[in-house]
């Protein structure tokens, strides 16, 4: 019959198996065992890999002791052999108490099964001692232990790797999606398909020369990275200080991107989500460099198409040039003549030259109005109230532009 006592360990003179599988495993079951330390070994089954259990194979004497020894208090089990799992706030593993759970004892083999789950990338401390298991059992069986040749006090430290993760997280895009972009480009924007890994981001994208050579330290390289809430967009800036005419990075050095040449920015497969899994593949995105641009950014020369009266159609603004994607998410949107927010979906296309509202329902006649940002930017940072080389201190009239601006259309039947 097999034993079963409700305790916190479990015992072993001899082998000790940290064991994925079912509760109640067969002989035939096959295990993948590595050594660890001398008579300890850690194992692994693919059954059923939700339930993990510490396995012990006994030699005979010491498993029909421990049949005919009766029913055994929890108590007694703590002294012979525990099992306690390390924390991270800096206690020592033995002042904690032993992982709580269950064993029972069948074909010569002593298995504990924890209350619950283990967890992987934790260390868990057993400590078996002979001379206590001798005092439990008693007797001839214990005359028989003590003629073996073995430690009284077993130590092993056991850890259930954490499974690797299967790479599913790609590049979904970069922005600016155009592939010629003005030399004093300000910025780009990774967007991914899941929640990445944080730190250290800069040693998984590079920028390569048209001899496909890393440049040095093309990114203002940030300390706190430009994370969205989510993790699934970074934002990563060229140097300022190498773009503005006049100051120092810029004379010394000269701006990362050359009018004329062509780039490729890099993004590693190595690069980890916040699962640990690398990307699915890398990224690159071929890119040729045209003139500085200067110029702000004019409503006026906005092409708006407007829908008809009881249709679904979108309200779309074409540009004469590429805008930033990510402001023209929060910084374009349209109100009723009552300057009542009008809900829709915003979609940006054509290399980011074009915004598109979705109603979602019928437009109806009436007066409407799109109101602008005045700090919606151009790629190179120029917005709708000033061009980035502009010093504000030397226009302090800059304190007074409005917050946004309008373009009025209207829905006719």
């Amino acid at each position: 019959m097999p034993l079963r006592h409700d305790f916190a360990t479990a015992i072993c003179p001899f082998i000790l198996v940290l064991q994925l599988g079912c509760a109640k495993p067969t002989q035939d079951e096959a295990t993948e065992t590595k050594e660890v330390s001398g008579e300890i070994r850690l194992a692994k089954r693919s059954a059923m890999p939700s339930q993990t259990v510490f396995e012990v194979d006994l030699p005979q004497a010491l498993a029909d002791g421990l049949a005919n020894s009766g029913v055994l208090e929890p108590a007694d089990w703590k002294k012979v052999f525990h099992i306690h799992a390390e924390t991270a706030n800096g206690f020592d593993w033995r002042e904690l108490p032993p992982v709580q759970g269950s064993y029972r004892l069948t074909n010569n083999r002593l298995v504990f099964e924890s209350l619950f789950s283990l967890q992987a990338g934790v260390n868990y401390h057993a400590v078996f001692n002979l001379s206590k298991a001798k005092q439990l059992i008693g007797g001839k069986t214990a005359d028989r232990l003590a003629e073996m040749k073995h430690s009284d006090v077993i130590e092993a430290t056991l850890r259930l790797e954490r499974p690797r993760a299967k790479p599913e997280t790609i590049v979904s895009q970069v922005y600016p999606t155009a592939n010629s972009l003005p030399e004093n480009l300000l910025k780009f924007y990774l967007h991914f398909s899941a929640p990445m890994s944080q730190g250290k981001v800069y040693n998984h994208i590079h920028l390569l020369n048209a001899r496909n050579e890393k440049i040095d330290l093309p990114f203002l390289e940030l300390d706190e990275e430009l994370w969205n809430p989510d993790g699934t967009r970074l934002t990563i800036l060229f140097d300022p200080g190498r773009i503005k005419s006049g100051l120092l990075p810029r004379e010394q050095d000269g701006p990362v991107l050359r009018e004329g040449n062509s780039y490729t920015l890099k993004i590693d497969a190595t690069w980890t989500d916040a699962n640990g899994a690398p990307l699915k593949h890398g990224f690159t995105k071929f890119f040729v460099v045209t003139a500085p641009d200067v110029q702000m950014p004019s409503p006026a020369q906005w092409k708006i198409t407007a829908p008809d009266a009881g249709s679904t159609n979108p309200l779309t603004l074409d540009f004469p040039e590429p805008l930033d994607h990510a402001l023209l998410q929060r910084l374009v949107w349209v109100e009723d003549a009552g300057n009542r927010a009008v809900e829709g979906q915003v979609h940006v296309g054509d290399d980011e030259r074009q915004w598109a509202f979705v109603l979602g329902k019928a437009w109806k006649v009436g007066d409407y109005q799109i109101m602008i940002g005045t700090s919606l930017e151009d790629l190179a940072g120029n917005n709708v109230s000033r061009p980035f080389e502009v010093d504000r201190v030397q226009r302090p009239e800059d304190e007074f532009i409005p917050n946004y601006v309008t373009l009025d259309f209207k829905i006719r039947n």
